[in-house]
């Protein structure tokens, strides 16, 4: 959940290109509303986001107490400015975990330094280890080589656990994004991991989109099975519908990559076609090739065609196995 797109900082790479002049938001009663359908349809995780989304942390201790009460497992990410000493930090971290937090997930970064000192996330995590909750540093290569460094070695980040994804060409600076797009590695489809980042997410524009790696427009995803839809404008029951009825997501949220790449390259009639086309193309990250898989028309009218019947085997299996 996209909270804000409002944030104190304006990070060079952003992928909703947050910066405090933009202040877009959700409002609680509609946070707690999305929630609570949710929860009618499965749904058990939230990840709270932003922008910065402790800009309103009143807000943040309403929505995640309801979320709490719905079952929700729930996370924060955050640039852990308000972490201003290791007292503040530990405070408010006890308020956030009464209200059911569980998890958090701050950002540090070449692009972060700019905003937040390095000294405020080390007070968060210290906090966490306090209060004996789940802390995870979101951390990023940038094209500033020696800033990265600095951080690795004022962080200690030898001994963290770092989750990597591939790039998302998004943010406030184009410049520093051409230098991203230089310094990442593109793969093809059998060497990319997978992100695990295809999940629902939803913002305050009322997108609802598959992916947590979605921008602020999420013009790359429309008109792909990715975006489910707008909140504003129609039934978000009828959105968590169209997800569960979905060929495509329930494959790939059932089936890691590379599966689906599997699935094509090795059928008998399509497979020299997608061969020739996909297999030596390359990608920043297995969303990218999703996409471009999505706007292939023969490919998306095999999927079409051929994903129906393998996810409803695929379900009998499951169901067999949970009997």
């Amino acid at each position: 959940m996209i909270y804000t797109f409002g944030c104190n900082a304006a990070c060079d790479h952003c992928l909703v290109e947050s910066n405090p002049r933009k202040k877009k938001k959700l409002d609680p009663a509609t946070a707690i509303d999305l929630l609570t359908t949710g929860a009618k349809y499965g749904k058990s995780f939230l990840d709270l986001s932003g922008g910065e989304a402790m800009l309103f942390p009143e807000e943040v201790l309403e929505v995640a107490s309801a979320a709490r009460d719905l079952g929700y497992y729930i996370c924060l990410n955050t640039n852990a400015y308000w972490a201003r000493t290791p007292d503040k930090a530990v405070e408010t971290l006890a308020g956030l975990k009464a209200a059911g937090v569980q998890a958090v997930f701050p950002s540090a970064s070449a692009y972060h330094l700019r905003y937040v000192p390095l000294e405020r996330v080390k007070n968060l995590r210290a906090a966490c280890r306090e209060l004996d909750m789940v802390y995870e540093l979101n951390w990023v290569y940038s094209d500033q080589p020696e800033a990265d460094e600095h951080i690795k070695q004022e962080m200690g980040l030898e001994g963290e656990t770092l989750y990597y994804d591939g790039l998302v060409t998004a943010g406030n600076n184009s410049e520093t994004i051409a230098n991203l797009e230089k310094i990442y590695t593109r793969r093809t489809p059998e060497q990319l991991d997978d992100c695990l980042s295809v999940h629902l997410a939803v913002n305050p524009h009322g997108h609802v989109v598959t992916s947590c790696n979605m921008t602020y427009d999420n013009a790359k995803f429309k008109d792909t099975p990715f975006f489910l839809g707008n909140f504003h404008e129609q039934s978000f029951e009828d959105i968590l519908r169209a997800e569960a009825q979905s060929p495509v997501l329930q494959f790939i949220y059932h089936n890691p990559h590379p599966a689906l790449h599997n699935l094509m390259a090795n059928d008998q009639a399509f497979g020299d076609y997608y061969r020739e086309t996909f297999s030596e193309r390359s990608y920043f990250s297995v969303i990218d090739y999703y996409l471009e898989l999505f706007r292939d028309q023969r490919t998306a009218a095999w999927l079409q065609s051929n994903l129906p019947a393998v996810v409803e085997e695929q379900q009998r299996q499951r169901a067999l196995t949970t009997v």
